[in-house]
């Protein structure tokens, strides 16, 4: 059931490299997860309070690096717990909270095409980006598998926001990028929403004919 378009796949290798370069200084899983956090935080600061939108990318990019670091350095180590997944779940939000602030801050005085807030977009963007986890995990409450389903889970967002804001650092697209993010973001919502609904539909569907 997930999606096989993973950007995860591609980093795999590197994630792994340094996963094991952090094995070696002693950082555990854990700890992982809040170097992620203050890279992310970092990053909300470069760009809320720099306006630095090269500095952001590049922090963001660390920040994704990190967040498959945990895993690795767990699956490693043989360190996986059912609390580090959970903490690692909760600072995820809060990283992404971070970011989607300096997004904010940096945008608050901006609009689209001289109409539309950019704030607005932020918001909305922030909202669904918060949605499409909480759907998986409410998911996987009910149903076996993995439900990391559509276009933009959370490596392939963070992703977007690199390369788009390094692009915008040069030639300055910034809105416009930012609007088909929220619409990439938004759609990715609702997809995996009608994907769970199908899904429920027919095993009551079934439940009913037995």
């Amino acid at each position: 059931m997930p999606s096989k378009y993973r950007l995860r796949y591609i980093f795999k290798p590197f994630v792994k490299l340094v996963a094991k370069g952090l094995i070696k200084i002693g950082v555990s899983p854990n700890l992982a997860t809040v170097i992620m956090l203050c890279f992310s935080i970092s990053s909300y600061i470069s760009i809320g309070f720099y306006q630095n939108l090269l500095l952001f990318s590049i922090l963001v990019f660390i920040t994704g690096i990190m967040d498959g670091c945990d895993g690795a350095i767990a699956r490693l180590t043989n360190k996986s717990t059912k609390f580090g997944a959970f903490f690692d779940s909760v600072m995820d939000r809060i990283s992404e909270f971070f970011i989607f602030l300096g997004l904010y801050i940096y945008n608050q005085n901006r609009f689209l095409w001289n109409i539309i807030d950019m704030k607005l977009i932020i918001f909305i963007t922030f909202l669904a980006s918060i949605m499409i986890s909480y759907t998986r995990a409410r998911a996987e409450n009910f149903f076996k598998g993995d439900f990391d389903i559509g276009l933009m889970a959370r490596s392939e967002r963070l992703f977007y926001l690199v390369i788009t804001m390094i692009i915008s650092f040069f030639f300055n697209f910034v809105n416009e990028f930012l609007f088909i993010f929220m619409w990439l973001v938004l759609s990715t919502f609702i997809f995996r929403m009608i994907k769970i609904y199908h899904l429920m539909k027919g095993i009551q569907f079934s439940k009913l004919a037995d």
